[in-house]
């Protein structure tokens, strides 16, 4: 047996891989399968007249030759042709779902009234169990702090510390970036992998942070984000850490930073320091990425937060999460408290929920509006789909769902005795807690009339609830409403001087200037603490 550039025969002609057929086709052949080459070059029409049909023979082989011949196939290699073995095909089950993370709803009500639209509000809750063992994912975490001259002294020596502390708690292969602003954005530690060598290096990088200039918080978060890109963990939690202690010189482009980050999956830590930051806007940022958003009133309790953030990165068991909701027929999705979600295809709506740790849950209010239904009807409500990569054994994308229904009464103790007073009284809390921080944001926006009217609206439904479940936590929200009323002209524009008048003989004279009433000393406190804690109770701490 030989090789040829096509096929390979024995010496005596008994056995023919391929036969080119030189005088036409033997009775009894098999069909033409190609034809043979011709000269490189030629015309299409030379080709076709001279081109040689090649035939396949089928030929029984004994086990015997059948052998001789693969043998002689792994070792031909001869006029220019070289027959490869296949490399080997490894197959890599993927691993089995942890089932670390659950989805379930809740109704306040399982019946609701027939013949009658309305709205229903539905509590949905994500859980993440608790794990014996895990080894966790990579951190990828770039902090953007702010360095401008407002954060001088005692204020920059802590954010120093800070740093620091949070480098300490990252492990050999992290990826971890600073970026601080001022006037301009400085990259000051380029995304750099965690090892020895480069820990000593960024800490005297740190250690160069110095407070000086304006707030160029958007230059900054465009900068951090870029490096986040260029450390990106696919397979690990990539985190962006923002810092900062006033309001930026132009807000108008950190929406679309936003956006980016949300695009990238990359969730926002916003961190307000002090007082006098704009805590809506640093609010949203973590919000619209699935982030988590904290006040720190204190320089001092920098670090503090910074080592809960490594932790909370270190114990995260599933990244990504996106909820999908998806209404029933005669069913409109009017929102979810404390969120803000994207409409999709189907009247749907959609969150991303950044990441979720280890032993956590996260509650979600979600507000249908229902079309009238006849008594006794099935209402179907909604689907809830949640999506999310694992972080526990690499299982990839996985997915959790929950149909949610109800049927409609026209009877009013069946209607009663279907309540379910704690899924009540926790929704109850989540709309005071929602008015709080909506009429924080229309104050800031310069709308102080519309934001006082959601307080005067939202405080006695709060007191009304507060007696109806006996609850002393609802009693100190309506109480809470009352003080952020008075402080909420602090966001606005200054109070104007207003001038009075006084009767004379012939009609009025001016007076002197009266000064309008002005919020106390502890209003901008009550406006952060306010807002803190509401957003703290709306993400599910």
């Amino acid at each position: 047996m030989h090789c040829s550039p096509h096929g390979f025969t024995d010496r005596g002609g008994v056995f023919t891989h391929v036969l080119r057929n030189k005088r036409g086709l033997p009775a009894g052949s098999d069909r033409v399968r190609a034809a043979s080459p011709v000269r490189p070059g030629a015309s299409p029409a030379f080709q076709a007249r001279n081109a040689k049909p090649m035939i396949a023979r089928t030929v029984k082989l004994s086990p015997l030759f059948l052998a001789l011949s693969l043998a002689a196939l792994a070792g031909c290699k001869k006029e220019g042709v070289e027959i490869k073995l296949p490399d080997p095909v490894i197959v890599v089950a993927p691993a089995k779902d942890p089932e670390v993370v659950s989805l379930a709803s809740a109704l306040p009500q399982k019946l609701v009234a027939a013949d009658k639209a309305g709205e229903i509000r539905v509590r949905l809750r994500i859980d993440a169990g608790k794990l014996a063992h895990s080894k966790r994912p990579p951190i990828n975490v770039v902090l953007v702090m702010d360095s401008s001259g407002s954060m001088e002294g005692k204020a920059i020596e802590d954010a120093r510390a800070a740093a620091l502390t949070l480098v300490e708690g990252l492990a050999e292969g992290d990826h971890f970036s600073i970026v601080t602003f001022d006037s301009l954005a400085h990259v000051l530690v380029p995304s750099t992998t965690i090892d020895a060598a480069s820990q000593s290096s960024i800490r005297e990088h740190i250690q160069k942070m110095a407070a000086r200039g304006t707030t160029d918080l958007a230059g900054g978060l465009a900068a951090g984000l870029a490096e986040v890109q260029r450390g990106y963990l696919g397979n690990g939690v990539n985190r962006l850490v923002l810092l900062s202690d006033g309001v930026p010189n132009d807000e108008s482009t950190i929406p679309n930073l936003s956006q980016q980050a949300a695009a990238m999956g990359v969730s926002i830590t916003a961190l307000g320091l002090g007082l006098e930051y704009n805590e809506t806007l640093l609010a949203s940022l973590a919000q619209q990425t699935g982030g988590k958003f904290h006040f720190i009133e204190d320089s001092a309790k920098v670090a503090a937060v910074f080592s809960d953030e490594v932790l909370r990165l270190e114990r995260v068991v599933a990244r990504n999460l996106s909820l999908s909701l998806l209404p029933g027929p005669g069913v409109t999705i009017e929102g979810v408290l404390g969120h803000n979600g994207t409409p999709i295809n189907n009247r749907g709506l959609q969150l991303g929920l950044g990441d979720l740790g280890e032993g956590s849950h996260r509650d979600l209010i979600v507000r249908l509006r229902v079309s009238p239904h006849r008594d006794g009807a099935a209402l179907e409500l909604m689907d809830a789909v949640l999506g999310f990569q694992d972080a526990v054994v690499g299982a990839g994308a996985l997915e959790r769902r929950v149909f949610v229904a109800a049927r409609t009464s026209n009877d009013p103790a069946q209607i009663s005795a279907s309540r379910d007073p704690e899924i009540e009284r926790q929704i109850a809390r989540a709309l005071i807690d929602t008015a709080t921080v909506d009429a924080i944001a229309l104050a800031r926006a310069g709308q102080l009339a519309a934001a006082n009217t959601l307080i005067d609206r939202a405080e006695p439904e709060a007191r009304q609830a507060a007696k109806q479940f006996d609850d002393a936590e609802l009693r100190t929200q309506a109480d809470g409403l009352v003080k952020l009323r008075k402080a909420l002209p602090t966001l606005g524009p200054a109070p104007q001087q207003r001038q009075a008048s006084q009767p004379v003989a012939h009609g009025t004279q001016p007076a002197a200037m009266i000064a309008a009433p002005m919020p106390d000393a502890e209003s901008p406190a009550t406006v952060k603490r306010s807002h803190a804690g509401a957003m703290k109770r709306l993400q599910g701490e």
